[in-house]
């Protein structure tokens, strides 16, 4: 019997057994589909046996492992068409790719898609060009408006965060090496090639290099990983971008969207940092990307610079402030914070914030029995943080169940 796993994580996990037992060879399905996608509790087994090519789906290559002495285990699991649209190598521990195969999966993804669906700009609305002092960056050819998509990518490598052993367990450093060139190699040539031609800066390894300089962070079955996204890591940074980007954990889809109008001629950025960091904790950060940033904001002088550091101090001074139980026994104070907090953001353009503070907002004020104003904050950062995180990114599916929540007891702190 052939093991695998099902569409989207609407659908029950399906992966093969290792025990090679006729009846234990799938975890349940769920088969009221995708117009049901009530999760369901299933214990599944490694996601791949020993019997064949059969018994490796949805992998195209049987993974490649470092040997027991190394724990945890860490493996390369590779699939030569992923979405139809390129190769994925994923580099992660066998109880980790175990957890929801479906993740990587063929799928309609209107099935996952929630509010306004991805529409790509025909023709594309940016080139990649050579830009002097940065390398390659991708450059607008027609005037982009505030939230329209940009692209849409899978990952072509996704990187456990931290597949280090256990406590006392040797590690062959080659064997971990030898696992990813291993893994690497499996995919399409183009794949290869395409990741290749991305920018290096850290030394050693030349595909560790790559995969150090280019991945932004990402979930894959609730676990941290690096994703690379070869499209995506063409547009180069800026602490106060004019493009933002967002992933979803359902699809492994990274989207870029215009954060203000974008103009023809424009280079497009994005933030490969926290938006709310000051300059010295930003410059701190990008050393992983091994630069120092020259961006605008960082070039504009000492006073513009201190300017700009001052309003994103004030709006972390608020957000403690909110955080003083002693201090939401007055209302009046509350509202003043928040006003300032929100003109800082505004003055720093920083409105992809406001999910988060009005998230805040929507907790002090139910605690302080005002269930009118939480519904209402809590209603703002749902929407907020949908448009701008992701309608499935952790931050908007608890600002949403905050919003059920207050619903549940009409609206206001107390049961």
């Amino acid at each position: 019997m052939i093991g695998f796993c099902s569409s989207a994580w609407l659908w029950g996990c399906l992966i093969p057994s290792v025990l090679g037992a006729l009846g234990n060879d799938r975890c349940d399905w769920n088969r009221a589909g995708p117009l049901d996608p009530r999760p369901r509790e299933t214990t599944c087994t490694l996601p791949f046996g020993t019997r064949g090519p059969s018994d490796w789906q949805p992998w195209t290559h049987r993974p490649v492992c470092t040997s027991p002495k190394t724990q945890p285990r860490y493996c390369a699991f590779v699939k030569h068409s992923f979405r139809s649209d390129s190769g994925i190598l994923i580099l992660t521990s066998p109880e980790v790719a175990a957890g929801d195969q479906s993740l990587i999966e063929d799928f309609d993804p209107t099935w996952v898609e929630h509010g306004r669906p991805f529409v790509p700009l025909s023709p594309a609305s940016f080139e990649v060009v050579d830009i002097p002092g940065k390398g390659f960056g991708a450059v607008a050819n027609a005037t982009i408006r505030a939230g329209e998509f940009i692209m849409r990518e899978h990952p072509r490598i996704l990187q456990v965060v931290s597949p280090e052993p256990e406590r006392d367990v040797a590690v062959d450093r080659g064997e971990i090496v030898w696992v990813l060139e291993e893994g690497f190699v499996r995919l399409p040539g183009a794949d290869q090639v395409e990741v290749f031609g991305l920018a290096k800066s850290t030394g050693g390894h030349p595909l560790e290099d790559v995969i150090r300089t280019n991945t932004f962070g990402v979930k894959f079955n609730d676990v941290d990983h690096y994703g690379l996204f070869p499209g995506v890591a063409r547009i180069n940074h800026a602490c106060k971008p004019n493009a933002m980007t967002r992933f979803s954990p359902r699809t492994l889809a990274i989207e870029v969207f215009a954060y203000r109008d974008i103009q023809p001629g424009e280079e497009l950025s994005i933030s490969y940092t926290p938006l709310n960091m000051v300059s010295r904790e930003r410059q701190q950060a990008l050393q992983d990307w091994g630069f120092n940033c020259t961006c605008s904001l960082c070039g504009s002088g000492p006073a513009a610079l201190a300017a700009s550091d001052g309003r994103r101090a004030r709006v972390q001074q608020a957000l403690s402030a909110l955080e003083d139980p002693w201090l939401r026994g007055s209302a009046a104070l509350v509202a003043e914070l928040a006003d300032e907090a929100e003109q800082a953001l505004e003055e720093e353009g920083l409105a992809a914030q406001k999910g988060e503070l009005h998230g805040i907002l929507a907790g002090v004020y139910a605690d302080m029995g005002d269930g009118e104003t939480a519904v209402k904050y809590a209603a703002s950062a749902v929407e907020k943080l949908a448009h701008f995180a992701g309608y499935d990114d952790e931050r908007t599916e608890r600002a949403r169940g905050f919003l059920g929540e207050l619903g549940k007891v009409g609206g206001g702190g107390g049961s």
